[in-house]
């Protein structure tokens, strides 16, 4: 019978993507826009806006980038990494 060795642990630790409301509301407030000045660069009401924020309804995926890369001209991994950081910093 094989004997199965155990497995190397990891050097790198799995993180999730954070939800689309958790990158938006970073990025604008790392940015320093208000709701209303994103929502009105990126074309959509403040309201719809607000509602992606707050977790009300999940933004699509494309309006999430379109939002962090076209408005705030951050890329949309390095917001993601810096979220994780962050995360990993205050736990």
């Amino acid at each position: 019978m094989k004997q199965f060795m155990h497995a190397k642990p990891r050097l790198t630790q799995h993180r999730k993507t954070p939800l689309g409301a958790d990158i938006l509301r970073y990025a604008r407030r790392l940015r320093g826009y208000t709701q209303a000045e994103s929502a009105a660069h990126y074309g959509v009401e403040e309201r719809t806006l607000r509602r992606w924020e707050n977790k009300e309804y999940s933004p699509r995926w494309n309006d999430v980038v379109g939002l962090v890369e076209d408005v705030y001209s951050l890329d949309i991994l390095e917001v993601i990494g810096k979220i994780n950081d962050d995360d990993t910093t205050n736990h």
